[in-house]
């Protein structure tokens, strides 16, 4: 199934297709859940120090920003496409390096933080592939 791609745009860079504009608002989507969620998941005695809670509410910041940005200005999106691969790749790892557990356990924080990495890293893979085929395509016409 080939992806259909909008005319390119004055920086000469592709316009997204429906593909990419799906893979961008649900980027959008997790991040606003990460900034959200640790109210909801009651994360405040997550870790010593700079806990579970704000690192959560700003890494969701940054992808949030990062999935507005791709939706707002698509012909731009690609230099927020490298920041995706770092916060989903820190979520990951952030339970260990900030000792989530240490102390108070903290499951649901370690959980939703590792979800929610592999998602971000998931969708930028998605992410990059779409992107690739539809410029290939825009260059085979």
């Amino acid at each position: 199934m080939r992806t259909r791609t909008l005319p390119r745009t004055s920086h000469g860079v592709a316009a997204p297709s429906l593909a990419l504009a799906v893979v961008n608002a649900l980027t959008f989507l997790t991040g606003l859940w990460l900034a959200l969620s640790p109210s909801q998941l009651d994360q405040e005695l997550s870790g010593g120090g700079f806990n579970g809670f704000w690192n959560d509410v700003l890494v969701g910041a940054v992808v949030l920003l990062c999935g507005a940005a791709q939706l707002v200005a698509p012909s731009s999106a690609h230099r927020w496409r490298p920041v995706l691969p770092i916060a989903g790749t820190w979520l990951i790892v952030a339970p260990i390096v900030l000792g989530y557990n240490h102390g108070t356990p903290a499951p649901a924080t370690t959980t939703g933080d590792v979800a929610a990495g592999a998602v971000i890293l998931a969708l930028w893979v998605i992410g990059v592939t779409v992107l690739g085929r539809a410029l290939r395509a825009r260059d085979e016409r």
